[in-house]
């Protein structure tokens, strides 16, 4: 599927600035604009075991990412004070970015927030660095985990 509720592959990608960390600093998407593509990953809930066994992934993926020029984030529905201690318990470093004030923002804009519980569908979004939308891919279910080999090669674009 190459589409979202509000999004399909080829849109711009709609720009955002979250918390990236309890003390306030931020990440902007706009930010990456003509220097990487953004593996946007959005996962439901911090401390979940799909999603702490998901993070792990992306970690170990995060050098392939790079070496196409990409950067991996997760947002999440979670205040900037769970994430960290999520972040810190896992021993993952790239960012979570806090999707909790108002609640599902952003995940409403790229339309993947599951309305009736506040929080993510699990999705996979790849922005190129023309900040356009270059992947979307849903899992079938929300307890899948999704499979990053397609990922790496479309950041390469």
């Amino acid at each position: 599927m190459a589409e979202t509720a509000t999004l399909k592959v080829g849109d711009e990608a709609p720009d955002f600035e979250l918390p990236m960390s309890p003390t306030g600093e931020k990440f902007r998407l706009s930010d990456y604009r003509g220097k990487q593509a953004v593996i946007i990953n959005f996962v439901p809930a911090a401390f979940s075991p799909v999603c702490s066994n998901q993070l792990p992934l992306i970690e170990q993926k995060r050098k392939e990412f790079e070496e196409q020029g990409a950067i991996p984030v997760v947002i999440s529905s979670d205040g900037p004070w769970a994430q960290a201690a999520w972040k810190k318990e896992l021993g993952v470093d790239f960012p979570i970015l806090s999707d909790f004030n108002p609640l599902g923002e952003t995940a409403r804009k790229y339309g993947v927030l599951i309305e009736s519980r506040g929080i993510a569908n699990r999705v996979v979004i790849v922005v190129d660095k023309q900040g356009k939308v270059a992947w979307i891919q849903p899992t079938e279910k929300i307890t899948d985990i999704p499979d990053y080999d397609p990922v790496v090669a479309c950041a390469k674009a």
